[in-house]
């Protein structure tokens, strides 16, 4: 595989042309949605301090008690935004809607399997334990492909 790389000026806008065989699309356009993605971003606050976090470093979003947190590996973080405008955010991304109150990525999902009542259980990559409402499965399983 040749990766070329061409220096715009400021007046042009930034493109990426993938060329392919279509046995390699859908992979292809799955590495492109990655870097679109990996370059969003969303402001929060933490300890009196601003951040701008990247979308693919968010784990999952969560209101409670009309608070928005985002839910980092290590780190949780306070915004201001209502949920609507946080799913308006990550729309065409990699997050899903499990709950009326949570996102989640799809990228930082280690394992899943059925719950109770028809919800599912997930396994996040560090460890922590979500619940899919039953409303939101048909979702997560179109998003992952099942």
């Amino acid at each position: 595989m040749k990766i070329n790389i061409h220096i715009v000026d400021n007046t042009d806008d930034e493109k990426i042309d993938i060329f392919c065989r279509e046995e390699h699309r859908e992979r292809m356009a799955e590495i492109a949605h990655e870097l679109a993605d990996g370059s969003r971003k969303i402001s929060c606050k933490k300890d009196d301090k601003t951040y701008r976090i990247r979308l693919d470093e968010v784990y999952y979003i969560e209101t409670v008690d009309e608070h928005l947190f985002i839910y980092c590996e290590n780190d949780v973080y306070e915004n201001r935004m209502r949920l609507y405008e946080a799913e308006e955010l990550c729309r065409d991304t990699l997050f899903f809607k499990a709950s009326k109150s949570m996102l989640i990525n799809i990228r930082k999902i280690e394992n899943m399997k059925p719950s109770l009542s028809g919800r599912f259980e997930i396994t996040m990559t560090n460890g922590e334990r979500l619940l899919v409402s039953r409303k939101y499965v048909s979702d997560l399983k179109k998003k992952m492909s099942l």
